[in-house]
């Protein structure tokens, strides 16, 4: 034990670096499943880079203490990685790390996610300094080895040759991974920090907002022009039906389409949702479409109808920015515009995010009562009350109004109060993700329900229209394997295709609705909503990547972040490109089966990667204010 201290002592950058190697392969085989060669050398070489560095300028005990929180630093970014990688299931950039922030309003599933062998990240940074305090002070040292003038120059030549060796590396897998398109395997290829710098170094996290006037005329014509190379579906049905009515938009937190008209055993899990339909318009084939703000994102696409840029969340890349806008496009109609959410408004940044788009007052986790349903604090129950109270408000002041409505009581954990818990669950549900996901979407679809019958009662539901949409995927991959949900709902179920599938549900008082079997994306609610108000795409001012769900037989939509660029979902299938189009993979959206790649699908996937990167030029091109 004394040579091995000793050794550690003299030569502390070595033993950090092997052990960070040990960790790089814990990472790739529990946390992601990938143990990639090029990405463990992409991150060896990486890392070696990053722990050689202070040898190049420092020597004796400043080099040590750098080296060391170099290794911490790096043990703490695949801690977090391999949390965020079982929640999300994609490598986060540097720019989602830096949100660790808010960890505290999601404390719930962030603990949730935590597994036992992510304790192994750190456990050397408590047995290493332990065994130097007890033996630092028996220790000796041998430093005579090397003349005065080789001590102070052969290490640091011999650093640099390894920096310069392990640059080279880094650089050439860099290089030769150029032409992958899909993110999800560049990450897997170059590794957790290379793939920070690649990142970086493509600016993919910019702000955007630098473009002059002309650049920004440019950029809009440019858009314009692609667009009119293209037949847009016209307005013809149901425009207007619901002009100068109130709209009350309901965002439900993880709620997953395939709930929708389940049973579990006799009893309905959306029984005032399954009722609702029966009078609406339904879309019952609409997919998330998020990036990394992930709930705020889907805030940020039914407000605007573009396209997230994936990293970094829309919330931050507005700051500061004057954006085209649901809010602003109603206010021009007379319509005061109001947004509830029981979260702190800085949480993912709304507090800049909100004046933005426009709206008028937001209504945060000041404004309620915390009952302590969740770590979000206040229940759906007293979100709805206040909501109402403010309802009445409105009413009386005779102007029409927007609000935006977010719920929270199923949010990931899913743990729902004893005496919140309406359905009785066989045996198998058990202390198991599923049956507390159904647990929190039948207590959600339960507030909802009494609070359509407040509006009905107060006399705004009449005058209203109502959206309700789910804002992304619940169920967690790694806890629900696809055949034993399926086996346990009695439903076909796919791990993309389900998970990412959501509900929208347009209802408009008076007006018989319908169900519509389109394929469909969360860009496309706002145009829909437009067309029943009566609104102009071009009042819009440019800025709609969607389509009108209620004037369109056929659709394709793309993904990016939790899938790979250029995966999309057209009438009939999902692809999902591998580094590539040609490599790519089809599935059947009914059978769920592979099916053969055709040049029909090429055509869609060249439209998807031209559709997003006309929408990241629209959201780059937006001013500051």
């Amino acid at each position: 034990m004394k040579k091995f201290v000793q050794w550690y002592t003299k030569y502390p950058g070595i033993l950090l670096s092997i052990i960070l190697l040990l960790k790089i392969v814990l990472f790739r085989q529990v946390a992601i499943h990938n143990l990639s060669l090029w990405g463990v050398v992409s991150d060896v070489a990486a890392m070696i880079c990053l722990m050689v560095l202070p040898a190049l300028f420092l020597s004796g005990k400043a080099k040590r203490v750098l080296q060391y929180i170099i290794a911490s630093i790096l043990s703490l970014i695949w801690f977090s990685s391999s949390i965020y990688y079982s929640y999300y299931g994609s490598i986060p950039t540097y720019l989602t790390l830096t949100h660790m922030d808010q960890v505290g309003q999601i404390s719930e599933s962030v603990t949730s996610a935590i597994e036992p062998y992510m304790i192994l990240y750190f456990a050397d940074f408590i047995l290493l300094p332990l065994m130097t305090m007890i033996w630092d002070s028996k220790l000796q040292v041998r430093t005579h080895y090397w003349t005065a003038t080789t001590r102070k120059q052969r290490p640091k030549l011999r650093a640099l040759i390894i920096f310069a060796l392990s640059l080279i590396v880094c650089g050439s897998i860099v290089f030769t991974s150029r032409n992958i398109e899909n993110e999800h395997a560049l990450a897997n290829r170059l590794g957790v920090i290379t793939y920070q710098f690649v990142v970086l170094g493509e600016g993919k996290t910019n702000s955007g907002g630098g473009m002059s006037e002309e650049e920004r005329a440019q950029t809009l014509a440019q858009i314009q022009e692609w667009f009119a190379d293209r037949d847009q579906p016209d307005h013809s049905m149901y425009h207007g039906v619901a002009e100068g009515r109130n709209l009350i938009v309901i965002q439900l937190e993880s709620f997953q389409n395939f709930v929708i008209g389940l049973k579990v055993g006799d009893q309905e899990v959306t029984p005032n949702l399954n009722a609702l339909i029966g009078e609406s318009f339904y879309f019952p084939r609409m997919y998330q479409q998020i990036g990394e703000g992930n709930t705020s994102d889907a805030e940020f696409i039914l407000n605007t109808g573009v396209y997230p840029l994936g990293a970094p969340n829309m919330s931050s890349f507005v700051e500061g920015k004057e954006v085209p806008s649901l809010p602003r496009t109603m206010g021009t109609k007379g319509y005061d515009s109001y947004t509830f959410h029981v979260n702190d408004v800085t949480f993912w940044n709304r507090d800049e995010m909100y004046p933005a788009l426009g709206f008028n007052k937001y209504f945060d986790t000041k404004s309620f009562e915390n009952d302590h349903f969740n770590s979000f604090g206040a229940s759906d129950k007293e979100f709805y009350r206040v909501v109402m109270q403010n309802f009445e408000q409105f009413k009386k002041s005779e102007k029409p109004f927007y609000a935006q409505l977010l719920t929270t009581s199923s949010h990931h954990p899913f743990i729902v109060p004893k005496e919140d818990q309406l359905l009785i669950l066989p045996s198998s549900y058990a202390d198991t993700q599923l049956g507390n996901y159904l647990q929190a979407t039948r207590y959600t679809d339960e507030q909802l329900g009494i609070f359509i019958q407040q509006l009905k009662d107060a006399g705004i539901w009449e005058q209203s229209i109502i959206a309700i949409y789910g804002d992304h995927a619940g169920l967690q991959s790694k806890e629900n394997d696809p055949a034993w949900v399926s086996e346990q709902l009695g439903i076909p179920y796919h791990d993309t295709i389900s998970r990412l599938n959501i509900p929208f549900i347009l209802t408009i008082p008076g007006v018989e609705g319908e169900v519509i079997d389109t394929v469909a994306g969360q860009v496309d609610m706002l145009p829909t909503i437009y067309n029943v108000l009566g609104i102009d795409r071009d009042e819009h001012a440019q800025g709609l990547f969607g389509i009108d769900l209620l004037n369109t037989d056929t659709n394709i939509i793309g993904l990016r972040y939790y899938m790979p660029t250029g995966t999309f979902f057209n009438d009939d299938v999902l692809f999902v490109p591998g580094l590539g189009f040609d490599d790519g993979v089809a599935t059947d959206l009914k059978t769920f089966e592979n099916v053969d790649i055709g040049s029909d699908l090429r055509l869609d996937y060249d439209y998807i990667m031209e559709l997003m990167k006309m929408s990241d030029l629209y959201s780059r091109q937006l001013p500051m204010k």
